[in-house]
This record gives C-alpha cells, structure tokens and sequence, in this order.
C-alpha cells in the first residue's frame, strides 16, 4: 500500500480529531480567509476562484492577494510577512518552495484534514494532489497546477526525414537517433536539445525517472552518485554529442528557437506548450509524448503551484483547509483549466469525463503530462542553507557535459563532491 493510502485509511482517531469541520456554530460569523497567490499574471483565475468559494461558502469571505510576479517574489514576500505577525491563512507557492515553509515551521500539516476527507464518498481530491505537496513522509500542501517534463516534437521536420509522426520515439535511444538524422548545422537545424538550466527540476527528473532518488533517507549523503547519476551524465553527453553542445543557450533562447521552427526535438515543460501551440500555429505541427521513463518505479518532479496553509487559529485553518480543498478539487480545478494554460494538478478531475475528461480530449498534446500525473511528486529540495548554491552546481556541471568540456564519470564525481561540500554537516 502506497504512503498516500496509509495515511488516509488510518484508524479514526485521526478521523474523530477532525470530523467536527466548520459547523454551524464555528460559522456563525463572518470570516474573512487572507489569501496570498503567485504568479501575477494569473490574477484573474485566483479572483474566479475566491468569488467562486465565496458562492459555495457564504460565512467565509477571501482578502486575496495577487501582487507577486512570480515565485521567487512570493517566498520574499512571505519571509517578510512571517517577520512582522502578517502571514496569510493560505498561500499559493511553487511547488520547490514548500520545504523552505516546513523547516521554518511555518506549514501546517494536512493530514488529518486529508484523512476525513478521504473518507468522504463525496470528495473529488486524488492521490496526486497530496503527493506533490509532500515533505519527509507528511503532506504540508495540496497541489493546484502543475508543469511536468515532457518531450515536444516538430512533426514538420519529422516528416522531412521521413518518420511517421504516429511512431514518434518515446525512448532516449530512439529520440538521440532522429535527432541525428535531423540535425543540419548548414540549414541552422537543431535535432534536439534538453532544458537542463530550469533549476535543478530536469537534473531530478532524469534520476527520479530511473526510480532512484536525490539523497539518501537521513538526507546526509548525495544518493545519485552510482549507475544512476552516470546513466543521467551520459544522457546529457549524447544531447551533446547530437548538436546540442554546438548551440548551448540560455532556455528562453531555446524556447524561441523552437518556435521559430528550428529545433527538432525538445525536453522542456509542458507549461510551454500553450505558448508553443500560438507561436507555431499555421507555421509547423507539434505532438508531445512522455519523459521517457527507465524503472518500473520511476518518478518525476512536479513544476507548478501548490496550496499551504499557514494560519494557526484552530477555526482559520478549518476556514483556510476548506479553500485549499476547494482548489484542488473539482470546482478550484476547473477554473484553473478554463482560465490559464496550466494542467491541473488533480489526476481524478483531469480523466473523469464528467469533470475535465472531455476538456482534456479536445487537447491532444496535454495528454502526455496528463499521463505523468499520476506519477509526479514533489520538487525535492536540498536541506541547509546552501540549496541555491547546490542546483548552480549541478547547472553548471551539466552544463560542462552537454558542451562536451567534460566526459560523465569526471562530472559525476565533481557534483558529489561539491554538493556534499555545501550539505549541512
């Protein structure tokens, strides 16, 4: 039995802890919730999703904030605001960020919250929402929209070598060698390139896809410096090796690149796939297909928002507990699907044909990161105070194997070496 299932089929003294909820008498006064949600840009979605609640829950009023740009803004914000006594009740972050919360003990476990509600015949709420949000074996949020990696393919440049685009490869192998077959350095011809300075998210998916893992248990050692660290180093050096190293550039470059018709083959996040669709339309076709996956247990790394509740009252986290739930569920889902490019985070909404299955349908190329949900788990982030410094390592070391300036095992053996170096002794 999974760890999801576990904790939310435990015995009822979880259940009884919170099964009382918000009843009438705690609701018999106006409450208003505060809010915070990143990014920016959609504010509006954020505002159809308070009015909405607000609808549902006529007690309860949301102060919603939509100031911050982006993520990083967020969590500046939010360091500040727990400085000053002036944190939300409930915080909208990217999904790396929550580890920063939960080692300042500022996230409120969800557990037993999850635990009624998954007993509920009514709930809409998945496994994967409670996945992504997880943090050493307890789960701190609930995930509202997701990004994973997947493979974008040009089909027009496809065909010029004449492959089916309905037998696109879905294995590193296969990729590596249509890109070969594609890339035409003459023409300004990209067969392929991999996104690996998206943080460290690409690193992880490439060791998680292989069913291995960041560090070890206790945290105290780097866990990929075996088969699989050298599986992943000698992926990137064939990314290299097939015209990748020729043309390194920065990923918004190689973004507009692909869009522009240049590039064959392209592992990025599915996030870019709206803005992709728009800038090729009547220009080139694109298909999706999956990060290609190496282990029976493989996992991949969550991009993304995610919910956190942070109020402490006992009466403004039920109050904070039913928005979060809201939005990960059927109705917060939806208008995330309707109002942003985003796919939700929600495995159960996106297939039901009665929620976002038919929604969904109607978009071929979301099926691949459709498919991953399942699958996704949190971003994991490094322990100490050194995480920023640790992904710029990794960055930087892959960066010196797809440019063909260092050969895998020596690479390997430096990023180990280096992240041990910063980890917390």
């Amino acid at each position: 039995m999974s760890i999801f299932s576990r904790r939310f089929f435990i015995g009822a003294a979880a259940a009884t802890l919170c099964s009382v909820g918000l009843t009438e008498a705690n609701a018999a006064e106006e409450l208003t919730l505060r809010v915070s949600a990143a990014p920016s840009i959609v504010a509006d979605m954020y505002e159809a999703m308070a009015r909405a609640f607000e609808a549902k829950h006529p007690k309860i009023k949301i102060d919603i904030d939509t100031s911050q740009r982006d993520y990083n803004a967020q969590v500046d914000a939010t360091l500040r605001d727990s400085l000053t006594g002036q944190l939300a009740d409930v915080s909208i972050q990217g999904n790396n960020k929550i580890r920063l919360y939960v080692d300042r003990g500022l996230a409120v476990p969800l557990d037993d919250y999850l635990s009624v509600e998954l007993k509920s015949d009514e709930t809409t709420l998945s496994p994967s929402v409670a996945s992504i949000g997880e943090v050493g074996g307890k789960v701190y949020g609930l995930g509202l929209s997701v990004s994973a990696p997947v493979i974008f393919y040009n089909l027009d440049l496809v065909k010029k070598v004449d492959v089916d685009p309905s037998g696109l490869p879905t294995t590193w192998d296969g990729i590596l060698e249509l890109a070969r077959k594609i890339n035409d350095p003459a023409s300004g011809t990209l067969g392929a390139y991999f996104t690996y300075d998206q943080a460290d998210w690409f690193w992880i998916a490439l060791i998680e896809s292989q069913g291995g893992r960041m560090m070890t248990p206790d945290e105290k050692k780097v866990a990929f410096d075996g088969a699989q660290g050298l599986k992943a180093m000698q992926l990137l050096k064939a990314f290299g090796e097939a015209g990748q190293a020729e043309v390194d550039m920065p990923r918004d470059q190689v973004r507009q690149l692909f869009a522009a018709g240049k590039i064959a083959i392209l592992a990025d996040s599915s996030g870019s796939l709206g803005g992709f669709e728009k800038q090729s339309e009547e220009k080139f076709a694109i298909a999706t297909r999956k990060f290609p996956l190496l282990s029976e247990s493989a996992r991949l790394p969550a991009g993304g928002g995610l919910g956190i509740v942070f109020a402490k009252d006992p009466e403004r986290q039920k109050a904070a507990w039913e928005f979060l739930k809201f939005a990960a569920g059927a109705d917060g889902q939806k208008i995330i699907a309707e109002k942003s490019s985003y796919l939700v985070a929600n495995s159960r909404v996106a297939t039901d044909p009665a929620m976002l299955g038919e929604f969904y349908r109607n978009k071929p190329n979301m099926k691949a990161a459709i498919e991953e949900l399942p699958i996704l788990n949190s971003w994991y982030s490094f322990p100490g105070q050194n995480s920023g410094k640790i992904i710029n390592t990794l960055i930087d070391r892959m960066r010196s194997v797809i440019t063909l300036k260092a050969e895998p095992e020596a690479a390997l053996k430096a990023t180990v070496q280096d992240i041990q170096a910063l980890l917390p002794n």
